[in-house]
């Protein structure tokens, strides 16, 4: 009999007995897939992923932060030959710029010097200024020219474009000590001599330079 069973009694009998279906087994859920880990946002283009051991990177020193750092040295030299070697590097950083074209005219100034011819050394220094104007270096050295021509308002003219670009030029702030004196002004001449001063305080003959400008602040003779 289909769907039916047969029990059997002790005394044999077998009666037919309907089965009941089994109960539908439980259905269990499916397990939720694992999570996914977190995506890591990619690095921006153009950016280096940093290493925990890698050095810090500085940025590029410029000529003017090489200059600066050269004149904050020279204003703590210990000595008179130690202020001597700093002074030259600075003064080459100072000229580090200038074009091989403006180098020459410079020589053909020297050369100028030499021979006493004033006025063609200070037009070979106008025209290598007219070349490389921003270079207020050369202003400086055709200051330089006017003091030995006499024509000290003309270099203070020249000085004051050079300190305003470098201030802590102490050779300009020494020439400019002297055209103040030689124009009369101890007091400006003084005060210029004493910038100079901080800048370089091993200036070599600065105690002399020094007593003969307040000798000439007093009114007193050399």
């Amino acid at each position: 009999m289909a769907g039916a069973v047969l029990l059997c009694t002790p005394a044999l009998t077998c009666l037919p007995v309907r089965a009941e279906p089994a109960a539908n087994p439980p259905v269990s859920s499916p397990a939720a897939p694992p999570a996914a880990p977190p995506v890591q946002p990619a690095p921006a283009a153009g950016t280096a992923k940093a290493s925990p051991k890698s050095p810090t990177l500085h940025p590029r020193r410029t000529l003017h932060d090489r200059l600066v750092e050269a004149e904050k040295a020279l204003a703590m030299a210990r000595n008179e030959k130690q202020a001597g070697e700093i002074a030259d590097r600075a003064e080459g950083l100072r000229s580090r710029a200038l074009t091989g074209s403006v180098q020459m005219l410079i020589s053909d100034s020297h050369d100028a010097l030499e021979k006493h011819d004033f006025q063609r050394a200070q037009d070979d220094l106008t025209s290598a200024i007219t070349i490389q104007p921003d270079q207020s270096i050369l202003y400086r050295q055709r200051a330089a020219i006017r003091l030995m021509a006499g024509d000290n308002n003309g270099a203070i003219s020249d000085l004051g474009v050079e300190l305003q670009a470098d201030p802590g030029d102490p050779t300009a702030w020494g020439m400019l000590a002297e055209a103040e004196h030689d124009r009369n002004e101890p007091d400006a001449a003084l005060q210029a001599f004493h910038q100079m001063l901080l800048l370089n305080p091993k200036s070599p003959d600065s105690d002399k330079q020094l007593k003969k400008l307040e000798k000439a602040r007093d009114g007193q003779q050399d």
